[in-house]
């Protein structure tokens, strides 16, 4: 079995098992301490990168504090959320947390009455109310780095769908970052209008196919897939047909030998740290921001793909020259970063 397809079985293994034993505790245990997540409507729980992520650093922090009683709920709508929320505040207190993974949830938690307990709302672009603490995981920033570093190639950006506000600020930054520099030639590939096209593993396949093959004409190119669990059409066509992929969200070597380099979102480093601090009994902030600034956004290489280059016959960059490009578009990312209107 491929370690991705082991790794997602594994994920899904432990949250079934969280989520089929939220609410009960183990008998004669003292809790101390007492963690509820929801996880986001519009995203899975095993491959899809945003839930995937959060539930990793959820579970880094729960190893580190076993003592800690965790119930984990996927509610499958917004209607669903609002009855897990408003079922936790009736009985929450200062042990309490509730993680609140996306801003989908804002809504609910604006009418939501002040509660003894501690809600995190993660990326929120503002302060929220009172006894909400809100961070924003900055994306735009490291999509423009992204963008720039590539510009001398084509690009074939695979994007899940419009409208969702995390997904527009990581391919608004990779496009920006490319038109910006100049880029030669590049074409954006809509999966769906909905977020059903964050699940299109094979019509992205087929769709990229199509495109770059038959219309698109890739030489030295690159394919940028953000897209949710649909990037594993992207990478599985650079592997079967010796393309370049360019990772989003985590450290996606792990699904070809055919990535240059990740993008990485660290959302779930961010997690781990307010359980740490929550456990430590250390206040949330109103508001935090993270991103490039704070190294939870952040390039990484793909040190198998640069020994075996022979796998793509047209491929000529190394990875000093990758190395060089991010450290001459670094600052400017940066200031894209703070710039950026979230």
């Amino acid at each position: 079995m491929p370690s991705r397809d082991i790794k997602y079985v594994a994920l899904f293994l432990i949250a079934a098992l969280f989520l089929s034993c939220e609410n009960k505790e183990p008998q004669g245990q003292v809790v101390t301490k007492d963690l509820t997540v929801v996880f986001a409507t519009t995203s899975g729980m095993t491959g899809d990168g945003y839930n995937e992520l959060i539930l990793q650093g959820v579970m880094e922090g729960v190893k580190a504090h076993p003592d800690i009683s965790l119930h984990l709920l996927k509610p499958d709508s917004l209607g669903e959320a609002r009855r897990q929320i408003e079922a936790w505040n009736k009985k929450a207190d200062p042990n309490k947390a509730l993680i609140l993974c996306g801003p989908e949830f804002e809504q609910i938690v604006a009418e939501t009455d002040s509660t003894a307990g501690r809600i995190l709302l993660l990326d929120c672009y503002s302060p929220h109310r009172k006894g909400v603490s809100t961070a924003l995981l900055k994306r735009y920033g490291g999509g423009w780095l992204a963008g720039a570093m590539i510009h001398e190639l084509k690009m074939l950006l695979i994007k899940g769908l419009n409208g969702d506000r995390i997904i527009d600020a990581i391919s608004s930054g990779i496009e920006d970052g490319y038109r910006e520099n100049e880029g030669p030639e590049y074409q954006v590939v809509m999966l769906a209008n909905g977020y059903e096209g964050l699940s299109l593993i094979d019509e992205a396949f087929s769709i990229i196919t199509r495109d770059s093959v038959m219309q698109f004409g890739f030489e030295e190119g690159v394919y940028v897939p953000v897209c949710g669990m649909a990037r594993l059409g992207t990478f599985s066509f650079s592997q079967n047909y010796y393309r370049a992929a360019i990772g989003t969200g985590e450290d996606c070597a792990i699904y070809s030998d055919n990535v240059p380099f990740s993008l990485i979102y660290d959302l779930g480093a961010i997690v781990t740290d307010y359980i740490n601090r929550w456990w430590q009994d250390e206040s949330w902030p109103e508001h935090e921001t993270f991103g490039l600034a704070t190294g939870h956004v952040r390039i990484a290489y793909n040190e198998r793909f640069y020994s075996s280059l022979g796998s793509i016959p047209e491929w000529t960059i190394g990875m000093e020259k990758w190395r060089a490009l991010e450290a001459q578009y670094q600052p400017a990312a940066l200031g894209k970063e703070v710039s950026h209107a979230y």
